[in-house]
């Protein structure tokens, strides 16, 4: 069977930042922006949301709502001048320039040698969300696991990791290292061996599974909406990397 994730990935693009405006007042980006890409043929509505981070840099998050993504993060978010960097993913590069009055952002985004323009205005404030969080898992789920799912026909390598933290929550994101290196926040439900993850920005995306009882492996299937297919994570091993 052939999967559609690809499809859906390849939409969520990522922003990035071009030549340098050296001393020009920097302009806060923060808030909801609304915008448009034109691609050949279509246009693309997205939604990018910015906020500061406790580093004193920005958080950030895009929506595109006909591939049903909301809220995928922004893994890079810099500013020079009026030139904005951010990215979902590193392989579509989109730059972009603030306008005098902070009120929108122009440029081209550019994906395999093909550049098409884009705009984006200034809506309101940031809607950014905090990344989900989930009830406590068992130290024999935490770390480090890799797998590949096959997606029409090409294999995607994904690597996840689940985490426990002080204030008794957990959380998880699966990295897509042949999507660019796309994130996909996750929720996480156990129940023994069961295990339930739901990639929460992809409408209709889940993954559930058992746990094997040396805790190696994490067997189980794949749903995208009404398509399934198996997918079995393997835990890392020390300073492993696929």
């Amino acid at each position: 069977m052939q999967l559609s994730h690809r499809t859906v990935l390849i939409a969520a693009f990522c922003l990035v930042s071009a030549s340098s405006l050296g001393a020009q007042t920097i302009v806060d980006p923060s808030g909801h922006w609304q915008g448009e890409l034109q691609a050949p043929g279509m246009s693309i509505a997205f939604e990018v949301d910015f906020a500061r981070s406790a580093n004193g840099g920005y958080a950030g998050a895009v929506s595109i709502p006909s591939q049903k993504l909301k809220g995928l993060p922004l893994t890079r978010i810099s500013l020079d001048g009026r030139t904005i960097a951010f990215e979902a993913r590193a392989d579509q590069p989109l730059t972009g320039t603030l306008s005098d009055d902070g009120k929108s952002i122009s440029g081209d985004f550019l994906m395999m040698g093909s550049s098409v323009p884009f705009m984006m205005t200034r809506s309101g404030e940031s809607r950014l969300e905090a990344p989900p969080k989930s009830a406590r898992i068992t130290s024999a789920l935490e770390g480090e696991w890799h797998a590949t799912l096959e997606a029409e026909g090409m294999p995607l390598r994904l690597v996840l990791t689940l985490a426990n933290h002080a204030d008794g929550s957990a959380t998880g994101r699966v990295v897509y290292l042949d999507e660019g290196g796309l994130e996909i926040p996750l929720t996480v439900a156990q129940n023994g061996a069961s295990v339930k993850l739901d990639f929460v920005v992809i409408a209709g995306a889940s993954f559930a599974g058992t746990l094997n009882s040396a805790a190696t492996e994490l067997a189980g299937t794949y749903t995208q909406n009404e398509r399934t297919a198996p997918l079995t994570f393997r835990r890392a091993a020390a300073g492993a990397r696929q």
